[in-house]
């Protein structure tokens, strides 16, 4: 095989993936996806990439929009969640406009929150579903 075929099974595997993923598997992947590039971000910011930066910046904003493109806007929970979605993203935009970093750990612990509360929304779910009473 070469590299391109590798290349190109590679990138068939990873789509058959994520479309098989449920709901809350999927974002708790975005928001994983998210934190890398906020750390990513950060890097940038200490060496002074300029280009890496705002990559990574616009890859985060990117994110957040699937993110917020997958909420359902009938609940109150996640109207809350929405809330909180725009709220990282004003952050991000400020951190591009200001070229400063400080709203960057800020964005990154709401993050690892919500990564947390999915995880355990996931658990529960998979507790409530697979459970029985013919045990």
């Amino acid at each position: 095989m070469t590299t391109v075929d590798i290349e190109k099974a590679i990138q068939i595997y990873k789509e058959a993936s994520t479309s098989t993923l449920s709901m809350m598997e999927y974002i708790i992947l975005l928001l994983n996806e998210l934190h890398k590039n906020i750390e990513q971000c950060e890097k940038a910011f200490a060496q002074e990439d300029i280009i890496e930066r705002d990559r990574t910046i616009r890859k985060a904003q990117d994110i957040l929009f699937e993110i917020m493109t997958t909420t359902d806007q009938e609940t109150d929970h996640s109207v809350r969640l929405m809330t909180l979605y725009i709220h990282m993203n004003q952050c991000l935009v400020k951190t591009q406009l200001t070229k400063q970093p400080d709203l960057l750990p800020h964005i990154a612990d709401i993050t690892v929150q919500l990564i947390a509360s999915w995880q355990v929304s996931k658990q529960v779910t998979r507790r409530r579903t697979f459970t029985t009473n013919q045990l």
